[in-house]
């Protein structure tokens, strides 16, 4: 009998750890003096926030965007594309925007073409695990509720489904 409960239990499990290592996830090393890393996130598109300290930034960017600063183990959870984003940092500014719908011309979320990556220098392929980028790093990603921003020094990048993420 006592099996019989816990078994739908244990499904729930299994099933919450397949989805979180099917995450995309982006790790924010340490940034260089003088350097902040920022998140532009659509407030609709968090689906889990937290960080050992939340410092609100009042008056960051006018009154459309809310903005805080999250230190020690942060982690963000982002859903709206094919498969759900993990932001994992120590130190970074995140900006909560407003939802936008997609326009006529929006291209499928979770499809490459949703996903930009500038960076100063060449990214270095560390097997088939991830990728490390450096120097001046920008990711745009599109969500179902808009557009979001990584900016940093330095980023890891796992794919979905990849060892460690």
């Amino acid at each position: 009998m006592m099996m019989k409960q816990a078994l739908p239990w244990c499904a729930f499990c299994f099933g919450a750890a397949l989805s979180s290592a099917q995450a995309e996830t982006f790790v924010i090393q340490g940034e260089t003096a003088g350097h902040e890393a920022t998140i532009t996130i659509p407030a609709g598109a968090v689906t889990k926030l937290s960080a050992d300290r939340a410092e609100p930034l009042v008056g960051y960017a006018g009154s459309e965007i809310e903005a805080m600063r999250l230190s020690g183990d942060v982690l963000i959870g982002i859903a709206g594309r094919a498969e759900p984003i993990e932001i994992k940092a120590d130190n970074l500014v995140v900006e909560l925007t407003a939802d936008s719908a997609p326009g006529p011309g929006h291209v499928r979320a979770g499809s490459a073409a949703n996903k930009v990556l500038r960076s100063s220098s060449t990214a270095s392929l560390f097997g088939e695990h991830y990728q490390l980028f450096v120097g001046n790093v920008v990711f745009d990603l599109q969500t179902a509720s808009g557009p979001m921003e990584i900016k940093a020094d330095r980023v890891q990048h796992q794919l979905p489904g990849q060892p460690g993420a």
